[in-house]
């Protein structure tokens, strides 16, 4: 297994202000680093607290993870992974051929889990590089995230991916007693037929061509609205280099202190980084989504990379409506 702590990991990863450590493997593999939680009466010496518990990390020394009331319901992570397994088998999805990125804040209160499962129903668009359905689940012990099903498509060449674009297909659950892997069961079965479907619309993406000659500057005039108003102006830049040249860039403000005129003025500087791997000059729809896609899931921020991701495919439908597809 490959395993990526906080400090070695190139985006710094952070859940709020909290460090995050990656690990890889199949579901089996990873479950290996799911901790047990606990709770106990939030109290000091003989005096208790009647209103609220504390969530502890048995794993970890019964070190103190957050208090919650005396109503809260604590959902294990491991309870969620053993959700998924019985899912799975029941559908009949191998999990020793899944391939999975868990995400664990430092003292593993909150998860973000990524798998990559059912190949046989991968997409290859015209630019070569696949797409695999993946299953996102996020759960936090603390109270601060509840229980979290979405589908995307995930590019294998960029660690990348497409939200689901039914915005009506995300499960969200809060801890309850009565949550059962039914649930999980019930909302795969109903959903990958959605996903399945969502070939054809980037198969249309990709045919939906940008004219050079009446199509730029309307594309140029949605970055700096559509995609500005939403992420900023430095993330628009970023996706606007991607479409233009294929590369990410790192984008400086700063005043011109030598410049007496441009002193109170907010200078920009762009320097191109790395190639984007698998990205091009935009040719068409489906290649502006990649670029999002990228600054959207490269966010070193998971609770804002998640809130990015679901922003997607509300930009490219106001996109395709200025492009008049």
């Amino acid at each position: 297994m490959n395993t990526l702590n906080n400090t070695n990991h190139q985006n710094n990863l952070k859940w709020g202000s909290r460090p995050v450590n990656e690990y890889n493997g199949n579901l089996k593999e990873i479950s290996n680093y799911i901790s047990v939680f606990k709770r106990e009466p939030f109290k000091r010496g003989q005096v208790e607290n009647k209103r609220f518990d504390t969530i502890i990390n048995h794993s970890k020394d019964d070190m103190p993870i957050a208090t919650v009331s005396k109503s809260y319901s604590l959902i294990q992570h491991s309870e969620i992974l053993d959700f998924i397994r019985i899912a799975f088998e029941k559908l009949r999805y191998d999990i020793d051929k899944t391939t999975c990125d868990l995400y664990l804040t430092e003292y593993d209160e909150c998860m973000w889990l990524k798998i990559q499962f059912f190949t046989d129903s991968a997409f290859l668009p015209t630019d070569g590089y696949v797409l695999i359905p993946q299953l996102h689940i996020r759960n936090s012990v603390d109270g601060t995230t509840p229980l979290n099903f979405d589908l995307s498509w995930y590019r294998l060449v960029c660690e990348n991916g497409f939200m689901l674009l039914d915005t009506k297909s995300r499960l969200k659950k809060h801890h309850t007693k009565f949550l059962k892997p039914d649930i999980l069961i019930e909302y795969l079965d109903q959903n990958i037929t959605k996903i399945e479907k969502e070939k054809e619309v980037y198969e249309n993406w990709e045919k939906k061509e940008l004219n050079p000659h009446t199509d730029l500057e309307i594309l140029q005039n949605w970055i700096d609205t559509v995609v500005s108003n939403k992420w900023g102006f430095n993330k628009a830049e970023r996706v606007n280099c991607i479409i233009e040249t294929g590369q990410d860039a790192k984008i400086r403000r700063f005043n011109d202190w030598n410049n007496e005129e441009n002193r109170k003025k907010s200078m920009v500087s762009l320097s191109l980084e790395e190639t984007v791997p698998g990205a091009r000059p935009a040719e068409n729809i489906y290649d502006v989504a990649n670029a999002l896609s990228w600054v959207a899931s490269h966010h070193n921020s998971l609770p804002k990379q998640y809130k990015m991701m679901l922003e997607v495919p509300e930009m490219l439908k106001k996109l395709e409506k200025h492009l008049k597809f």
